[in-house]
């Protein structure tokens, strides 16, 4: 069922479990929460996050692509030429997605902040050149940034960017 994208959950087996068990003539059998960790065990079940959309590139023209067509480009550079860059999010004001605490005692959480920097890292294909990486904030002289005299990273700013004013104001 997985490999035409339907999602099976921890119930949907349970009650599956429980229509076999009542075919098969095991009256007893109650599929509790105890059973379905112990069967997930056994048959090396996980939960996992899934992927968007990933499922929708087609694996062989990708495969094909990058062994016919990309090396056709990358035979006339030298791997110290090439190079890559990709961006990333930094959301420092977020709260971790989970916690410790004892088995009766209720757990609530807050709305996540949106507030972050955006990141660009860029290297060559060897690791032996790699570039400053780019800081991008909401404002242009970030109160968090008064004073100092030099960063380890290169900084703009974006009017656009999720960075709340409140946080890093001028």
């Amino acid at each position: 069922m997985r490999d035409k994208n339907v999602l099976i959950s921890g119930p949907f087996i349970i009650e599956k479990a429980l229509h076999f068990a009542k075919a098969l003539g095991y009256e007893e059998f109650r599929g509790i929460n105890g059973w379905f960790e112990i069967f997930k065990r056994r048959h090396g079940i996980m939960a996992k996050a899934i992927s968007s959309e990933s499922k929708d590139v087609d694996d062989n023209h990708s495969e094909n692509w990058i062994t016919e067509t990309l090396n056709k480009i990358l035979k006339d550079y030298k791997p110290e030429n090439i190079f890559n860059a990709d961006e990333t999010a930094l959301f420092f004001q977020c709260l971790p997605q989970k916690t410790l605490t004892f088995k009766k005692e209720n757990c609530f959480g807050g709305k996540q902040s949106k507030a972050r920097l955006s990141a660009i890292l860029g290297a060559n294909m060897t690791g032996h050149q790699k570039s400053k990486p780019l800081a991008i904030g909401r404002n242009k002289n970030p109160r968090c940034l008064k004073g100092a005299k030099s960063l380890e990273v290169d900084y703009d700013f974006n009017k656009k960017s999720w960075m709340t004013s409140e946080i890093c104001e001028k």
